[in-house]
């Protein structure tokens, strides 16, 4: 008999985590550290008993590479693919969906032909962000953090679509 799904996602968690800290303080490339991220995702997949638990791993594996990108400061060329990928397998919570919107809006500085884009995902996550109830302290977290992305992406001299022809401030 197979360890408890719960014990089996713990050590999913502590792998990734680990996996995380220490191509950081290897300062791995971004090329060895998706590959990584990828072994280790086909590691658990052998293991996963669902179609849903194979999905989570997969999204997981695409916000982990979407980190590395964001922190090395990758080119669209790298960031977009896996973007694309997780938008495709959808995102496991309004959490990452803010996570993930909030990276994109401040890595626009190094590709900011994808503005319209990232404002828009941004936009859609602020949307369903106002629709929590105003007494959970994590929606006005978000609120934060999705002012700062703006902030951010402002003092790189990107506005948002709507503001384009005012100036920056």
């Amino acid at each position: 008999m197979g360890r408890p799904r719960k014990e089996w996602w713990q050590t999913v968690a502590t792998e990734r985590d680990y996996l995380t800290v220490s191509l950081l303080e290897a300062e791995a490339s971004f090329e060895v550290a998706a590959l990584s991220f990828q072994d280790l995702e086909r590691r658990f997949l052998r293991e996963a008993m669902t179609p849903n638990e194979r999905l989570h791993l997969k999204r997981l594996t695409a916000i982990d590479v979407l980190d590395t990108a964001f922190l090395q400061r990758r080119p669209w060329s790298d960031f977009g693919p896996w973007l694309r990928r997780l938008k495709r397998l959808g995102f496991p919570d309004l959490w990452s969906r803010f996570h993930i919107a909030t990276l994109y809006v401040q890595s626009l500085s190094t590709f900011p032909e994808q503005a319209r884009d990232a404002f828009s995902m941004l936009a859609d996550v602020e949307r369903r962000v106002l629709r929590r109830r105003k007494d959970r302290s994590s929606r006005q977290q978000m609120l934060d953090g999705i002012e700062h992305a703006r902030r951010e992406a402002t003092r790189h001299g990107i506005l948002p679509p709507n503001t384009l022809g005012q100036k920056a401030i």
